[in-house]
């Protein structure tokens, strides 16, 4: 699979997070952009074990930005959330990504998420995970710098929300994947594991 995307996170410093495959759409100097499918593999370190994606995603990789973006439909492709991981830049090896996770997260509900129409959840912005970061960055240490980095971050997204700078302006909510949705089965064995090869006939 030439567009294959293979996508590690880790919580600081170097502890496994998600593992997971995507398609690659979009590869420049300033954003990797990828498609995961609803029913994706992906390995989940905290619990080491394989589960599957409830959601369709699409994430947006920043390779100069502290944070990164999943845009998340269900799987009938009704809008669910934008969801932020104040993160390190990612860092490549041909098709393998990887970054770091610094804990603090921001959700971004709309007017048209499903949660919002369904009475769930009001519309907003909410900082998550603020209590495990600040339990985190004393249990492992982190450098000023990385502590800084995060806040920066963290500012830079709010701003980004309130004046709709992209992808916060909604340009993306009707995305749909041009071809054949991709097949990601076998790519993780149930140890997290990366597969080097497809099975004959899986794209």
């Amino acid at each position: 699979m030439d567009n294959l995307l293979r996508i590690e996170s880790f919580k600081y410093p170097d502890i496994d997070r998600y593992f997971y495959p995507a398609q690659l759409l979009e590869d420049t100097a300033e954003l990797l952009l990828s498609y995961t499918p609803s029913g994706t593999p992906f390995w989940n370190g905290k619990k080491q074990r394989l589960e599957h994606y409830e959601n369709h995603n699409l994430t947006l990789l920043f390779p100069k930005k502290d944070f990164n973006i999943i845009i998340a439909w269900r799987a009938n492709w009704d809008f669910h959330h934008y969801y932020v991981n104040i993160a390190l830049p990612p860092e490549r090896d041909g098709s393998l990504c990887r970054y770091v996770d610094l804990d603090l997260d921001v959700m971004l509900l709309t007017d048209n998420s499903d949660r919002v129409l369904k009475g769930e959840r009001t519309a907003g912005k909410f900082v998550l995970d603020r209590e495990e970061f600040e339990e985190r960055k004393r249990e492992f240490i982190y450098p000023t710098e990385i502590i800084e980095r995060a806040e920066k971050a963290l500012e830079e997204v709010l701003y980004n929300i309130e004046y709709r700078i992209f992808p916060f302006d909604g340009s993306l909510l009707d995305w749909r994947p041009a071809t054949a949705i991709p097949n990601f089965k076998g790519l993780l064995n149930h140890k997290g594991l990366w597969l080097t090869k497809l099975k004959e006939g899986e794209a």
